[in-house]
């Protein structure tokens, strides 16, 4: 299987999978400009890789354990949860996206902070 290594600013990360380099365009950590190397090759932009961001959007299908709902990887099997023999999973499907680094939802309690630090720091409203 390839290994994949991402380039960010100040460090190499990987190996990753192909299904975490998917991820992590899911979540917009890789962009279409986030250089990338495959095995030994050289660095290249993502957009590169061919079908990466259109892969990226595809539904994708989850099995899950009717008794649990933990997500199982084929049937038959076992759930690795609750234990059930399987011979059938429900089936859920999961539209993906491909978000943004501004598409990430605030810290709680984050305003309420940021609003002690400005008066400690004397800002005027």
């Amino acid at each position: 299987m390839a290994k994949w290594f991402v380039l960010d600013e100040i460090d190499v990360r990987g190996p990753f999978t192909p299904s975490e380099l998917l991820g992590m365009v899911r979540r917009g950590t890789i962009t279409r400009e986030t250089k990338l190397r495959k095995d030994d090759s050289g660095w290249f932009p993502a957009n590169d890789v061919g079908g990466l961001f259109e892969a990226a959007v595809k539904p994708t299908v989850v099995l899950r354990c009717p008794g649990c709902e933990a997500a199982v990887s084929k049937v038959p099997c076992t759930c690795p949860n609750c234990g059930r023999h399987l011979e059938d999973a429900d089936r859920e499907l999961i539209q993906n996206k491909i978000h943004s680094p501004n598409d990430v939802p605030p810290i709680a309690g984050m305003g309420a902070t940021m609003q002690l630090w400005l008066k400690k720091i004397g800002h005027k409203d």
